[in-house]
């Protein structure tokens, strides 16, 4: 386990003076959201990984200090209702591999905000037309253009989405597309509202159509290889309402606990791939290494590779963080293989995930540097 550890130390090392990295991967990827910036992209782009400066603070009071919430005033949020729709929303078809520009429009016209999709494209994915969108610039371009904000996070729920829509936001989802077997397009849509007597949630979909219904179980399905991400564009005002609506998972690192305690009960439930695939990544993402390899390799053993879209970036690099790196290196050529499009760039690590094993280790009174 030490040997791991220091393993994993060094490669937290590398990851600190990493710029970019890239993984094209056009089924799209999706991974949880880290307090340092390294973004998913949803439907066909690169990840990337940007350099961290600590101003005098440890590396671990500075992650974790961003993930703690401010002291907020009370805020009630109003109550789920049987069923609600956002304020009036545009819907617009996209260009190329666009669906994440797309989808942040068609939100920002739920605001009164009007703004061409060829804008949201060159400002949100840049000029590479085969680069997809992840959450990470969508913050900076809505605070400068038009000064909103933005929140993203993985671990969403149904419930979730039904108050955010009854308080009056408008939630984007990272989803397949439609059905795997189907097509496997990581895909962007925007959701405009639900109804509990149908089942049905009903999307502004930029390749579907508008008001596509969807029902609970489809939705969810379709989710969870992306670890239930969203993001939501609001006003800056509202922060204290999206914060209580939000709840918990407003910190990064508790949200990484729950969704590793949601996953693990939805494997040992469900017993299929795609949740011990789930599983995997929950596990990757909590800093929870070897749990997470014999959950890849359990799910891989159920059924395809196919079954979670982030499968070729995290176990490889869960490996890796306990010091088996020939093994990674194997691992990663054969899900490059299964691949329609070659992974050639191994994925630079989730730093927060690396903290969190080294913390572990620290409390189980492990020495962590020792060289």
């Amino acid at each position: 386990m030490r040997a791991a550890v220091r393993t994993a130390a060094r490669a937290l090392g590398m990851a600190l003076v990493l710029s970019s990295c890239g993984l094209v991967a056009r089924s799209g990827v999706a991974v949880a959201p880290d307090v340092v910036t390294r973004h998913p992209d949803g439907a066909g782009g690169a990840l990337a990984a940007q350099p961290v400066a600590f101003h005098g603070q440890t590396p671990t009071e500075q992650l974790m200090q961003k993930a703690v919430s401010p002291a907020e005033p009370a805020v009630v949020a109003k109550p789920t209702l049987p069923a609600a729709s956002t304020a009036p929303m545009k819907h617009i078809w996209q260009s190329l591999n666009n669906c994440g520009p797309a989808a942040v429009v068609m939100a920002l016209s739920t605001m009164g905000v009007e703004i061409d999709q060829e804008t949201a494209r060159l400002a949100l994915r840049g000029p590479d037309w085969a680069r997809g969108m992840g959450p990470a610039p969508v913050g900076p371009w809505v605070q400068d253009r038009f000064d909103l904000r933005m929140q993203w996070r993985t671990n969403g729920t149904h419930e979730l989405m039904k108050v955010l829509i009854s308080n009056g936001f408008a939630p984007m989802v990272t989803q397949w597309m439609q059905d795997p077997w189907i097509s496997r397009i990581g895909h962007w849509r925007t959701v405009a509202g639900y109804d509990d007597a149908k089942g049905m949630f009903y999307v502004n979909d930029s390749m579907l159509g508008r008001g596509v219904g969807l029902s609970y179980e489809w939705f969810d399905r379709n989710w969870q290889p992306f670890s239930y991400r969203w993001m939501v564009v609001y006003k800056p005002e509202d922060e204290p309402l999206l914060r209580t609506i939000v709840g918990p998972d407003w910190s990064d690192r508790g949200m990484r606990q729950r969704f590793y305690d949601r996953a693990k009960g939805e494997a040992l439930q469900r017993g299929d791939a795609q949740s011990w695939l789930t599983y995997g990544e929950a596990s990757y993402q909590n800093g929870l290494f070897a749990e997470a390899v014999a959950a890849f390799e359990k799910g891989l053993a159920l059924g395809s590779a196919q079954g979670v879209s982030t499968l070729r970036s995290s176990y490889p690099a869960a490996l890796r963080a306990l010091g088996r790196d020939q093994e990674a290196q194997s691992v990663q050529q054969q899900l490059s293989a299964s691949s329609t499009v070659p992974t050639t760039v191994a994925n630079p690590p989730d730093r927060v995930a690396l903290y969190l094993a080294l913390e572990r280790s620290r409390a189980a009174g492990e020495a962590v540097f020792t060289e």
